[in-house]
C-alpha cells in the first residue's frame, strides 16, 4: 500500500500530484493531506487536517499570534505530538509499505512519523522547494535531517538533482524521474495558424514579460501574428500592461486560468509553444515544465530557455529552440525562424511527440517511481489494470 502526502490535491497547476494518486498504484493507494481539497475524488482512505511545520517568529509576533488558537496548534508540542500520532496510526491501521511525500516541506513534516513507524520513506522535489526555500536556513535544516532519514530524494531533473547534492544529499539516495502526461491522440495534420501559445501562471520564473517583448519584435515583422497567453498569476496586471506599452495589446489574448479541455484546443490551434522560464530574484526555479511536455505531446515546437530541467526534455535544434535566459532578441529571432518556416516546425513538432512517447508519459512515470520505490509485484499489477 502507498501512502501519497501532499498539502491538497485539487491545485491546477499541480497535475503531477494527481497523476501519481492516479497511475502509480491504483487501487492500492491512501493520501494524507493539509486540506481535504479534492482529495474525495479519488475514493480512498484520507488523513486530513495534518498541521504543518511551524515557521520560526521573532519573539514579539510569537506572542501576539500565540493568543490566537490557531497558532496556538502550529507552536504547542502537544499538538505537535498529536499529529505525528495521528499519522502513525493512519499508516499502519492501512497497512502502508511506502510513502510518497510531495515537495520537501511534506518530507519533513513526515520523516519522524515515517522513522518511527519503520516505513520507507520518498520525497519528491519538484522546483520551488529545492531552490527558493532551500535559501531558507530553517528548511536547510530540516532538509538535511530529511536527507538522513528518507529512503529516497526524486527529483524531475539533473538540474535539481545537482542542486539538492550541493545541499548535502547523499548523491546514492537521489533519484531523477521526470512527470510525465497523458499523451494526446494524434490528430490529422492541418495547416497551423500564425499564433504562438504560452500556459502557466504569470509569475517571475515564467518571465511572461519576456516573453511579451520578444512577442512584440515578431509582431513588428508579421502583421498576421498573435500570442495566447493561458493562466493567471501576480504578474497579470503588469502583462496587460506592457501589451499596451509595446503597442500588442490587440494580438495578444489573456485567457486567464481555463479548463485543460481550453488548453488542449488552444494547442490543437497554435503554431508552437513558448516559454521564456529564468530563476526568479528569490531563487524559485523551475523543475521541468509540464506544459512543455503536453505541448511536446501535441506536435508543438517548443521555443524556451536553458533553465533547470527544461533542456533535459527540449532537444535544441531538434525538438524546439533554446534561448538563455533573459535573451529577448534571441527568443524573438527563434520565434521567427519558426514562423518563416512552417516545414521545420512541423519537423521539430513530430520529433517532441516521439520524445514524449519515448520517455515523458504517465506510464513511464508511474513505472520509474515504482521501481524507485520498491512496489510489489501486486502493487505493479494494481496499477497495469
Amino acid at each position: 500500500m502507498l501512502a501519497i502526502a501532499a498539502n491538497t490535491f485539487d491545485k491546477p497547476s499541480e497535475t503531477f500530484i494527481r497523476a501519481h494518486v492516479t497511475h502509480i498504484a491504483p487501487g492500492r493507494t491512501v493520501l494524507i493531506c493539509r486540506e481535504d481539497g479534492g482529495a474525495a475524488q479519488f475514493g480512498c482512505p484520507v488523513l486530513s487536517d495534518v498541521v504543518p511545520l511551524p515557521r520560526p517568529r521573532h519573539l514579539l509576533e510569537r506572542v501576539l499570534n500565540g493568543l490566537l488558537h490557531r497558532w496556538r496548534r502550529y507552536v504547542d508540542p502537544a499538538a505537535n505530538g498529536q499529529n505525528e500520532a495521528r499519522v502513525r496510526a493512519f499508516l499502519q491501521r492501512h497497512g502502508v509499505t511506502a510513502v510518497l511525500a510531495e515537495f520537501g516541506p511534506n518530507g519533513a513534516l513526515l520523516r519522524r512519523a515515517c522513522t518511527r513507524a519503520g516505513i520507507p520513506l520518498y520525497v519528491h522535489f519538484h522546483g520551488l522547494d529545492a531552490t527558493k526555500l532551500a535559501r531558507d536556513r530553517h528548511w536547510r535544516r530540516h532538509y538535511r535531517r530529511l536527507f538522513r532519514d528518507s529512503t529516497g530524494i526524486i527529483v524531475p531533473s539533473e538540474f535539481l538533482a545537482g542542486r539538492l547534492t550541493d545541499m548535502g544529499c547523499d548523491r546514492s539516495k537521489l533519484h531523477v524521474s521526470p512527470c510525465g502526461i497523458e499523451l494526446p491522440e494524434q490528430g490529422e495534420r492541418r495547416e497551423r495558424p500564425k499564433a504562438f501559445l504560452a500556459v502557466g501562471r504569470l509569475v517571475e520564473k515564467k518571465s511572461p514579460l519576456s516573453t511579451l517583448r520578444a512577442f512584440a519584435k515578431v509582431a513588428e515583422e508579421d502583421d498576421e501574428v498573435v500570442l495566447d497567453f493561458a493562466g493567471d498569476g501576480p504578474l497579470m496586471d503588469h502583462c496587460r500592461s506592457e501589451a499596451d506599452r509595446l503597442g500588442i495589446s490587440e494580438r495578444v489574448r489573456f485567457h486567464g486560468v481555463v479548463p485543460h479541455e481550453t488548453v488542449v484546443a488552444l494547442m490543437r490551434y497554435a503554431l508552437a509553444f513558448v516559454q521564456h522560464s529564468v530563476e526568479a530574484s528569490d531563487g524559485d526555479c523551475e523543475g521541468l515544465p509540464v506544459a512543455i511536455l503536453e505541448a511536446m505531446g501535441h506536435k508543438l515546437p517548443v521555443v524556451s530557455t536553458r533553465h533547470s530541467g527544461i533542456p533535459e526534455a527540449v532537444t535544441d535544434g531538434e525538438t524546439g529552440l533554446l534561448v538563455e535566459e533573459h535573451d529577448v532578441d534571441g527568443m524573438a529571432a527563434s520565434m521567427l525562424a519558426l514562423l518563416d518556416d512552417p516545414e521545420r516546425a512541423e519537423a521539430m513538432g513530430r520529433a517532441g511527440r516521439a520524445r514524449v512517447e519515448d520517455h515523458f508519459t504517465h506510464a513511464h512515470t508511474a513505472a520509474r517511481l515504482r521501481e524507485i520505490m520498491g512496489l510489489t509485484c501486486r502493487d505493479s499489477s494494481a496499477a497495469r489494470a
